[in-house]
C-alpha cells in the first residue's frame, strides 16, 4: 500500500494535539494558585491573565489539531482507496465470478469510511488522553501521594471489565462489516436488474431477502448497543463514585488542615482530566476493534492476486514455453505486427477442477479468413473466447499466436490486438462517443465517423439532437437492442483489431440492417483473424471453416459444403433451421 503512507502534517497534528494536552495540565495548577491566593484576599492580575492566555493557547492548539488530523484521515484513505480501486481493476475475472460486485463496493466506501472515522476522531485524543493520565498522575504524586493511590485504584476495576469485551467487539463489528456489504451486494444486484425484478414478479423475494438482511444488521447493532450500555455506565459510575470519595475524603484532610483548599480543586480537576481520558478509551476500544475488522477485509481484498501476478505463477509453473518444447526466448517475445494464426494445442479448461468443459481441442484460426463454432448451447463456445482474451487460463494445452505462446505476451498488448461483438452488447454509462472510444482515448472525428456509417448508424445518429454525444443511460438503457448492437460492431471498428470475435453480431437485428451491418463486417475482416460463434447458420455458410463442438469435444471440422455431407448433427442443424425460416 505504497500511496497510503502518513503525510507530513501528521506530526503537526501529533504535535499540536500534545501541545494542547501539555497546556490542559497547566490549567489545574494555574486554578490551585488562583483558589490559594483568593483565600488570603490576594488575587494577582498576572495569575488571571496567564490563565487566560492558556486557555486561549489550547483552544488554538485544538482547533489547528482537528482540522490537521482530519486533513491526516482524508490524506490516508485517498491513498487507501487509490490502492483498492488500482488493485479491484487488475483483479482477474475469476475473483468477480466469486464475489459480488456489492460486497466489492463495500470495501471500497463502507470499510475505508469505518477507517477515516476512527484516525480522525480516536487516534489524536487517544494519544493526548496517554500523555494527560501519565502528566497528570505524576503531577498529583507530587501534591499529594495519599489522594492519587486512592485514584488509581479504580483503574484495575475498569479494565476487568473492557478487556474481555473487546474480543467480543471485534467479533461483532466484523460481523456487521460482512453483512453490510452482503446488504449492498444485493441492493447493486437489484437495482442493476430491476427490469428484470419487476417483469418475473419477484418484489415479494426480493423484499423478503433484503428484509433478511436489515433485520441481520438490526440485531447486530443492538450487540453492539449492548456491549456500549455496559461500558459506557460503567466507566461513568466509577467516576462519580471515585468523585464522592475523592471529594469527601478531601473535605476530611482539608478540615485536618492537612491538604489546602487550592490542592483539592486542582486534584479534582486533575481527576477529571484523568478519568475522562479513561472513559474515551472505552470508545477508542470499540473504534479499534471496528477499524480493525475493516482493515482485515481490505487486507484480504489487496492481498488477492492480480491478473499479471496469476499469469507470471502460470509461467513459471506448468505453462512456461520449455514445458512444452517451445523456445525459451519466447517468454521475452513481443507482437509482431504481423497477422499471425491462433493455434489451440491440446487445449482443455474447466471452472471447477473436476468438471471440464473444454476437452483436448487441436484446430488452427488462420488470418484472412473466418472460423466459425456451431454446437448446442453449454458446449464451451463462450469459454473458448474468453480463453483467448485471457479472462481464464487453460487447465492443460495452450493457446498461441503463430509459434508465440498468448500467455507470455504482455496482457495490454495481446488484448489490444483484440474486438469481441457479443450478443449482450455491453455498453458503459455516457455518451455515444464514450462509448465508441471505450479505451482508446483521442480518436479522430473522421474515424468515428466512418465506423458509425459502417456499423448502420448513421440515420440514427444524425436524428438525435446531440448526436454523437447523447447520453444512452445506464448500461446503454436508452438505446435499443439493435441499436446497442450496431453501436458495439461500430466500437469494433474503431478498433481496428487483428482479431475479431463476434458471438452472433447480428442477433438483433431486422432484416435490412443486418444486410448492411454484414457488408460492414466482410469489410472488418478482411486481413484478420475471425472467430465466430454461429446460433444462425445461414451467417456462416461463407465460412472458410466452421467447426462442430459437443460437450466440449470437437467432433467436426470443415466447410459448410463439407460437413453438410458428413457430419449428421451439423446437416441437422441447417435442415431445421431453414424449415424454421421456410415456415416462418
Amino acid at each position: 500500500m505504497g500511496s497510503t503512507s502518513l503525510p507530513p502534517s501528521f506530526a503537526a497534528a501529533i504535535i499540536l494535539g500534545l501541545g494542547e494536552t501539555i497546556l490542559s495540565l497547566l490549567i489545574p495548577l494555574l486554578t490551585m494558585d488562583m483558589v490559594e491566593q483568593i483565600a488570603v484576599s490576594d488575587l494577582k492580575a498576572a495569575t488571571i491573565g496567564l490563565l487566560a492566555s492558556v486557555f486561549a493557547l489550547q483552544t488554538a492548539f485544538s482547533g489547528f489539531s482537528v482540522y490537521t488530523m482530519s486533513y491526516v484521515g482524508q490524506y490516508v484513505i485517498q491513498g487507501l482507496r487509490d490502492d483498492i480501486w488500482r488493485q479491484v481493476l487488475k483483479l482477474p475475472i475469476p475473483f468477480f465470478d466469486r464475489n459480488h460486485s456489492g460486497e466489492t463496493m463495500s470495501r471500497v466506501t463502507n470499510d475505508t469510511n469505518v477507517i477515516k472515522d476512527f484516525i480522525i476522531g480516536h487516534v489524536i485524543s487517544f494519544l493526548g488522553g496517554i500523555v494527560s493520565i501519565i502528566g497528570g498522575v505524576s503531577i498529583l504524586i507530587w501534591i499529594d501521594w495519599r489522594m492519587t493511590l486512592l485514584m488509581l485504584l479504580a483503574v484495575p476495576a475498569a479494565l476487568l471489565v473492557l478487556w474481555p469485551l473487546g474480543s467480543r467487539m471485534f467479533r461483532v463489528s466484523k460481523s456487521v462489516q460482512d453483512e453490510t456489504a452482503a446488504f449492498q451486494g444485493d441492493l447493486g444486484r437489484v437495482l442493476t436488474e430491476i427490469r428484470l425484478v419487476k417483469s418475473s414478479l419477484a418484489e415479494p423475494t426480493e423484499e423478503e431477502q433484503g428484509l433478511r438482511r436489515i433485520r441481520s444488521l438490526f440485531r447486530f447493532g443492538l450487540q453492539e448497543a449492548r456491549i456500549m450500555s455496559i461500558v459506557t455506565p460503567f466507566m461513568m459510575t466509577i467516576m462519580l463514585l471515585l468523585l464522592v470519595v475523592l471529594m469527601g475524603y478531601g473535605g476530611v484532610r482539608v478540615a485536618q488542615g492537612s491538604l489546602a483548599t487550592g490542592e483539592l480543586v486542582a486534584i479534582l480537576l486533575y481527576m477529571f482530566q484523568i478519568i475522562m481520558p479513561f472513559t474515551q478509551m472505552a470508545s477508542f476500544f470499540t473504534q479499534f476493534q471496528k477499524a480493525l475488522g475493516a482493515s482485515q477485509r481490505i487486507i484480504e481484498l489487496l492481498e488477492e492476486r492480480t491478473e499479471e501476478e496469476v499469469l507470471q505463477a502460470n509461467r513459471s509453473t506448468n505453462h512456461s514455453g520449455t514445458d512444452r518444447g517451445l523456445s525459451t526466448a519466447a517468454t521475452n517475445f513481443s507482437c509482431s505486427s504481423d497477422k499471425q494464426p491462433i493455434v489451440f494445442e491440446q487445449l482443455s479448461f474447466g471452472y471447477v477442477p473436476d468438471r471440464p468443459v473444454l476437452h483436448a481441442l487441436s484446430f488452427a484460426a488462420e488470418p484472412d479468413q473466418m472460423t466459425a463454432f456451431v454446437g448446442p448451447s453449454g458446449t464451451g463456445k463462450t469459454t473458448l473466447f474468453s480463453l483467448i482474451e485471457r479472462f481464464y487460463l487453460p487447465t492443460a494445452g495452450y493457446i498461441s499466436y503463430g509459434t508465440q505462446p498468448i500467455h507470455t505476451i504482455p496482457l495490454s498488448e495481446w488484448r489490444s490486438k483484440i474486438a469481441y461483438v457479443s450478443q449482450d452488447s455491453p455498453m458503459m454509462a455516457g455518451t455515444i462517443r464514450h462509448n465508441l472510444t471505450y479505451g482508446l482515448g483521442q480518436v479522430e472525428e473522421s474515424k468515428l465517423l466512418l465506423a458509425v456509417k459502417q456499423a448502420n448508424l448513421s440515420h440514427f445518429i444524425d436524428s438525435l439532437p446531440e448526436g454523437l454525444e447523447t447520453d444512452v443511460g445506464e448500461r446503454g438503457i436508452k438505446l435499443s437492442g439493435g441499436q446497442r448492437q450496431r453501436l458495439a460492431i461500430a466500437r469494433a471498428i474503431v478498433r481496428d483489431p487483428d482479431i475479431l470475435l463476434l458471438d452472433e453480431a447480428t442477433a438483433h437485428l431486422d432484416s435490412e440492417s443486418e444486410k448492411l451491418v454484414q457488408e460492414a463486417l466482410q469489410q472488418l475482416m478482411q486481413g484478420r483473424t475471425t472467430l465466430v460463434i454461429a446460433h444462425r447458420l445461414s451467417t456462416i455458410r461463407t465460412a472458410d471453416k466452421i467447426i462442430i463442438l459437443e460437450e466440449g469435444t470437437i467432433t467436426g471440422e470443415g466447410t459448410h459444403s463439407e460437413l453438410m455431407q458428413s457430419h449428421e448433427l451439423y446437416s441437422t442443424l441447417v435442415q431445421q433451421q431453414f424449415l424454421g425460416i421456410s415456415e416462418s
